[in-house]
């Protein structure tokens, strides 16, 4: 405890106090017998009586209210409200209105509002719940008189205390509490609970902090929020008498005092209330809520609140005032008692400059959030701390284990540690937890100030990283993976404390982040083949390496030498798999690491490339087309020593396959190293690709010895080159005195003139060899009868090309006579343009020397409206 106010009488005289209101240093007695006092009071000048008027009622003056923004006075005197001005001194209350309407009522409870104006003007909305017997009538303040809200509630009981916050309008029977919300059309009830578990005590209810409603049951305080009972449910609003009603309620927890509550005020941030032997005043915040108690007001009958640090209290003849005691006295006091939160709530509410109050704050945060942390409070230490914004470094030396050891031999000084009490086990990880939640909060904040201003907070995140990295692998290493993907851990303090954890999956992650990948292939290489290593086997390398990307292509090829040696087919998907960062690698270089260390891949590794990722690069193509004739050549030589070779026709099949479908090779480059004494079909598909239809003719006829392949030759390229077939019977008719490439053999069946072959050839294809350039070739001894059907289509086939092209020379003369006629026709139509002649486009007139266009129909417009409509249909 301490002394929050002290207490001054004000005076002691002879008036009967039926009520009282205040405001500012203004204190206002209503007596019985129907007089208003106002006085003021002072601490320099002391008390001073401002306003009297002795015949206000004849009747006691039961409740007052003072809205001073308005300078008005609410009294409720013979069972009706009435309104006062207090605005002039010399006035003595002056009457503004009596509310004939209100005639009955026993208590009321205002709601006042102030709103500023788009203006500036401030303008305040006064609105009054007055208890008339079993009712609630409505009214609000319309310039110089009270006017209906067209609003009443029907009551179970005649109410005892009223209070209105918003939308909620608290009801306290001498049994009970509920809440009507008035948002609606229709009002609605909300039980909250008895007054009291055993007996019939009256009610007591008053405003919390602006919004909340602080309301006695039994000898507790409940704290309710008015907000939790807007549109609630109807089928909700039955009496909660349950055990734990009270709390369920409550958005605090109850605040327990000495005795049932007679009557309360709020002064922030304490709670003052009567209670049997004394005035109590206590706070809402921390174990002991017990402030301070007043035993000499015991015998007062009212409080009010006046303004902050200013309270009221009076009994029956007596008054005074109770002052707040200043709150740098009061927050010494609390610090000396530990008493944290109540010194912050205090301090929150001072006059002090902002910039000093901000800084007295920070500190009782970080006084605070260090008793709680010796006190092993941790998580209430850490929101302490967060709330204090202190340096994340200043919270982690409070763990001495956690701090990084100074290098020795190194220039930094040592970091200094905590002086904090050394943990043990049990209380450990519940600190470590703590920490963490903290530290994840504050690395959220550094990453956003790093983000926005670019700081150099770097190094404040890093410590923060390493940090959590520790505390992760004391309480839950599954968030150790993700944590070092952020990249931001101190490189070497991370490494040797995984290392001592044996976290080394762990460790390639750090390695990774921080560009250390040599570091990480070494390790992925060691324990490749420990046996039970958590990266044992070549797949988590293979994957590494995949990740690398083109700008560690060295590194890429260093360290997935051991993988392809261990296993080519495996380690060939470091080259070849559907990643992004794979098929990105610059497969040339990739193409001349494979021919330089691993020749066997060369070809899997170009199929792949030219198959699957349908690569059109020429370079590569012709590379493969190389390896295929290369290894077809060596199986060749293979077979003719007698081994069995299964795997040669396969090859040759996927050669010329190559060759016969791929537009991508350079066919001279290919046939420059292209044998001539084997592989001459395939040779045959080459010397096609470079259009030399002679040779490629000759190999089908005279090595090949293949009619049906030189003819199907010669039908695929016959509309680039019509003479292909006369190449063709040629080649049948004028047999070659020696083969066409050395060592190669001239096939049987053309060492002479085949006239059988020739003769089919003929008259299969007359119609696209012309007799005229093959007469001359033709054996003299040839009988003219085994020529009649060949010249028979020939001959028709000319007449035929003849007749048509009479029949196109007469269409075309005719088209031609018919055009003429036409513009003959159009030259002789005729029209007139004059000042009066309008462009149907523009609306304008046709100037005389402008340019226009005649449309068929008759119509004419400008040139430029012409080219416009022109441009706009070219666009639709």
């Amino acid at each position: 405890m301490h002394q929050a106010y002290s207490v001054h009488s004000i005076l002691k005289q002879g008036v009967q106090i039926e009520s009282i209101a205040a405001y500012g240093n203004h204190v206002i007695l209503g007596t019985r017998s129907g007089q208003l006092i106002m006085y003021s009071v002072d601490k320099e000048t002391g008390v001073d009586m401002r306003m009297f008027n002795k015949n206000f009622s004849r009747k006691p003056i039961t409740q007052m209210e003072v809205i001073a923004a308005e300078n008005l006075l609410f009294v409720l005197t013979d069972y009706q409200v009435q309104v006062c001005d207090i605005s002039r001194i010399e006035s003595n209350f002056a009457f503004m209105h009596s509310a004939p309407d209100t005639k009955g009522c026993t208590l009321f409870t205002m709601d006042v509002d102030s709103r500023k104006s788009t203006t500036g003007d401030v303008t305040t909305f006064i609105r009054v719940c007055c208890a008339i017997k079993r009712r609630l009538v409505f009214f609000f303040w319309k310039k110089t008189m009270l006017d209906s809200l067209k609003l009443s509630i029907e009551l179970s009981d005649v109410p005892r205390t009223l209070c209105w916050v918003d939308h909620a309008v608290c009801v306290g029977y001498k049994d009970e509490y509920v809440i009507y919300d008035i948002s609606s059309t229709t009002p609605k009830k909300h039980d909250l609970f008895l007054t009291s578990s055993s007996i019939s005590r009256d009610p007591c209810i008053c405003l919390i902090r602006n919004n909340m409603l602080g309301i006695s049951k039994d000898s507790y305080l409940v704290v309710v929020d008015p907000s939790r009972y807007k549109d609630t449910d109807a089928n909700n609003s039955s009496t909660d008498v349950r055990p734990g009603a009270m709390e369920s309620n409550s958005s605090l927890t109850p605040l327990l005092w000495s005795s049932p509550l007679l009557d309360l005020v709020w002064d922030e941030p304490y709670a003052v209330g009567r209670v049997n032997n004394a005035i109590e005043v206590r706070s809402l915040v921390g174990k002991d809520t017990l402030v301070q108690s007043i035993p000499e007001l015991q015998k007062t009958k009212f409080l009010v609140h006046a303004d902050k640090g200013i309270i009221f209290a009076a009994a029956t003849s007596e008054l005074w005032c109770i002052r707040l005691v200043e709150i740098p006295i009061q927050r010494q006091q609390l610090l000396q008692q530990k008493k944290f939160q109540l010194a912050i709530e205090l301090t929150q509410i001072s006059d002090e400059p902002a910039k000093d109050k901000t800084q007295t704050i920070r500190q009782i945060h970080m006084l605070y959030a260090k008793e709680l942390f010796t006190n092993k409070e941790f998580s209430a230490a850490m929101k302490e701390f967060e709330k204090a914004a202190i340096d994340p470094y200043d919270v982690i030396r409070l763990f001495p284990n956690l701090v990084p050891e100074a290098k020795s031999g190194s220039g930094d000084a040592a970091v200094p540690t905590s002086s904090a009490q050394a943990l043990e086990d049990s209380d450990l990880e519940n600190a470590y937890l703590a920490l963490i939640e903290y530290l994840a909060l504050a690395r959220q904040r550094e990453v956003v100030k790093l983000r926005d201003t670019k700081s150099s907070s770097k190094s404040l995140l890093e410590i923060i990283d390493t940090t959590l990295l520790k505390c992760y692998l004391q309480t839950n290493d599954s968030l150790v993976a993700p944590l070092l993907r952020l990249n931001q851990c101190h490189l070497d303090e991370s490494e040797k404390t995984l290392k001592k954890h044996n976290k080394i999956s762990e460790l390639i992650i750090l390695y990774q982040m921080k560009g250390k990948h040599k570091d990480a292939l070494k390790l992925l290489r060691e324990q490749a083949s420990i046996e039970g290593s958590v990266l044992q086997g070549r797949k988590r390398t293979i994957r590494y390496l995949q990740e690398l990307g083109t700008d560690h292509l060295p590194l890429i090829f260093e360290f997935a030498d051991w993988v392809l040696n261990e296993n080519p087919e495996e380690g060939l998907s470091i080259f070849t798999d559907e990643l992004i960062e794979v098929e990105s690698l610059p497969r040339a270089k990739v193409l001349d690491f494979l021919i330089s260390k691993h020749k066997t891949l060369v070809t899997p590794y170009l199929e792949h490339l030219i198959t699957v990722w349908k690569d059109s690069n020429t370079l590569l193509h012709n590379v493969l087309i190389k390896q295929y004739r290369e290894q077809y050549q060596r199986l060749l030589a293979q077979q003719d020593k007698g081994e069995q070779v299964p795997e040669l026709s396969p090859l040759r099949a996927k050669l010329y396959k190559m060759l016969d479908e791929s537009n991508d090779y350079s066919p001279d480059r290919v046939l420059e190293e292209f044998p001539t004494n084997m592989l001459l079909e395939e040779r045959a598909l080459i010397l096609g690709r470079l259009k030399k239809h002679d040779k490629v003719l000759s190999i089908y006829i005279h090595v090949l010895g293949d009619v049906a392949k030189a003819t199907a030759y010669a039908e695929a390229n016959f509309k680039e080159d019509e003479n292909i077939f006369h190449t063709l019977i040629k080649c049948i008719l004028i047999p070659p005195t020696e083969p066409p490439y050395e060592g190669v053999a001239l096939h049987p069946d053309f060492v002479q003139v085949n006239r059988e072959v020739a003769l089919e050839l003929l008259n299969a294809h007359a119609t696209k060899i012309d007799p005229f350039e093959i007469f001359e070739h033709l054996p003299d001894d040839m009988p003219m009868p085994q020529l009649e059907k060949y010249l028979e289509k020939s001959i028709r086939k000319k007449l035929a090309d003849k007749h048509q092209m009479q029949m196109m020379c007469g269409l075309l003369e005719s088209e031609a006579t018919r055009l003429e006629s036409a513009v003959e026709a159009q030259r002789g139509i005729s029209f007139e343009l004059n000042e009066f002649s309008v462009c149907p486009e523009c609306r304008k007139r046709l100037p005389s020397q402008s340019a226009f266009v005649r449309y068929p129909n008759g119509q004419i417009v400008h040139l430029s409206c012409h080219d416009r409509i022109a441009r706009a249909a070219a666009q639709q």
